[in-house]
């Protein structure tokens, strides 16, 4: 090549300065589709992948911010699976979000830890339960505080129990009236042992109230309420009695009552000894109910018309059971598979498979502790508290800094155009993008920041993200000194790291 040639490939190469960078920032193409099919794009994507996505730009922020396409995702959030540990006293104590998919004779597992820094308002849970993505947490005995918190958005209410001292047998229960548009919380519970009723009482909450009402008495022995046990409407559970029961207790949000349910016509009489051993839950959108035969089996019966006995089916027979560990093992099935295996936890020490092909279990090891846990099914999903919670003094977690970096590449210009912003979690102003402490080179790309700017130093990880950047202080020309300098780029650098 002789030097003509090599100098024309030169300057085809070199970057030019445009002055005014910003009139390069062409719409994203997806923007341009109508807004209920980049609703129906976004609700489709897993709740992971979906979080990360608010970071992209502010339109996408508000598409997922916005109150209908939160309903429209919860109606398409995948089930995943919530672990909490139960250590010993002094052990750590965690609460952890999988979401599992089956992948031939392997599993593919996508975590994220919910901590009380970032994502809960305390890890010491004597209870919790859940409704459409929201949980509702009990505090230890050292804390009297309730708690309604949705952890993805790491936003969370107190609510404080209507009275000082715990009462005995107490339970509380998370739930929706869709009738009302309201999220309730119910309380059952004994009366002092001074006091002269010796009837269970029952109160309601409903959030953005400030206040609870009582709705009179309640059945006897509401204390075994399920995790995953809400749908319809309504929260549902067996209750704990030593001869066992012949219905499925419920309360309905709507209009405030207790209620029952039949079971399915082989729960005979003679069987109510392994009530206290089932399980009851929602599995597919379906209320179930596990029914032991003997201690080697028991099936999954689904209600597939709910409220209607009759349509009570028998969908799996799980067979050869592991070789008995106490008096009586239980089995709560959990998750679906997409190739139809069913994870189960196992008597709060593994999360197990069963193959209903080859009619036997295995075990997972996508989780490990050297302590039990507590695993049940758990639907994500972005309902915010600002929204359905209105009235109440909502809170979030520590401050947190999130950067992101959108970055856009003109060939027919040979210029590469980016910019960097930082949004500001865990404050009043959490959806409000601020720009003023961070601006790209208008040359290189590389991140300048304000000489004022009162962030901690970069180069740590911020929880969701980690940080990499070659930082230059920010200047009156947007340009940073490598280049004003020496006229010459420094590589890019962006942030490419996710590790939620």
């Amino acid at each position: 090549m002789n030097g003509r040639k090599r100098a024309a490939v030169k300057a085809s190469t070199s970057i030019v300065h445009v002055p005014n960078q910003e009139a390069l920032v062409l719409p994203c193409r997806i923007l341009q589709l109508p807004r209920r099919t980049i609703y129906e794009i976004l609700s489709r994507l897993p709740i992971k992948t979906l979080f990360q996505c608010r970071s992209v730009c502010k339109r996408f922020l508000c598409f997922i911010s916005d109150p209908e396409f939160a309903k429209l995702q919860l109606s398409k959030s995948q089930v995943c699976i919530l672990i909490k540990t139960l250590p010993l006293q002094n052990a750590s104590k965690r609460l952890q979000l999988a979401h599992v998919e089956a992948n031939g004779s392997t599993f593919e597992v996508s975590k994220l830890n919910f901590t009380p820094k970032s994502n809960l308002p305390t890890i010491d849970i004597s209870h919790m339960n859940a409704c459409n993505g929201l949980l509702c947490l009990v505090g230890s005995e050292k804390d009297y505080n309730i708690y309604v918190c949705n952890p993805i958005l790491g936003e969370f209410i107190t609510i404080q129990p209507p009275y000082k001292d715990r009462q005995r047998g107490s339970f509380w229960g998370l739930g929706y009236s869709a009738m009302m548009n309201q999220y309730k919380v119910l309380q059952s519970y004994y009366p002092a042992m001074e006091s002269n009723n010796r009837y269970a009482m029952a109160e309601i909450y409903t959030i953005g109230t400030g206040t609870w009402r009582s709705i009179g008495s309640a059945p006897i022995d509401t204390v075994a309420l399920p995790f995953n046990a809400f749908l319809n409407g309504a929260l549902h559970w067996f209750p704990c009695t030593p001869n066992g029961s012949e219905f499925i207790h419920t309360f309905d949000f709507d209009s405030e009552k207790f209620g029952t349910l039949p079971p399915p016509d082989h729960f005979r009489e003679t069987d109510k000894k392994f009530t206290n051993y089932s399980r009851i839950g929602v599995l597919g959108g379906c209320l179930f109910m596990i029914y032991f035969t003997n201690s080697t089996r028991f099936d999954i019966w689904v209600m597939k018309d709910y409220g209607v006995k009759e349509s009570w089916i028998k969908q799996f027979v799980i067979e050869n059971l592991y070789p008995k560990q106490g008096s009586w093992d239980f089995y709560e099935p959990m998750v679906v598979l997409n190739n139809g295996e069913i994870l189960m936890l196992f008597n709060n020490d593994a999360v197990v498979c069963y193959n209903q092909k080859r009619k036997n279990l295995r075990g997972t090891k996508f989780f490990r502790t050297r302590s039990q846990f507590d695993a049940t099914a758990f639907t994500p999903s972005l309902v915010s508290l600002n929204n359905v919670a209105k009235g109440e003094q909502i809170s979030r977690q520590s401050l947190k800094f999130v950067p992101y970096s959108m970055y856009q590449a003109y060939s027919d210009l040979s210029v590469s155009v980016g910019y960097w912003q930082c949004r500001m979690q865990g404050t009043k102003d959490y959806d409000k993008l601020c720009t003023e402490e961070f601006q790209d080179c208008a040359d290189c790309g590389a991140l300048l920041v304000n000489p004022s700017c009162s962030f901690p130093a970069f180069g740590v990880p911020y929880g969701a993200v980690t940080y990499h950047a070659n930082l230059y202080a920010r200047n009156s020309e947007n340009r940073c000194t490598a280049c004003i300098n020496r006229g010459v780029a420094p590589p890019k650098s962006f942030l490419t790291l996710w590790n939620m």
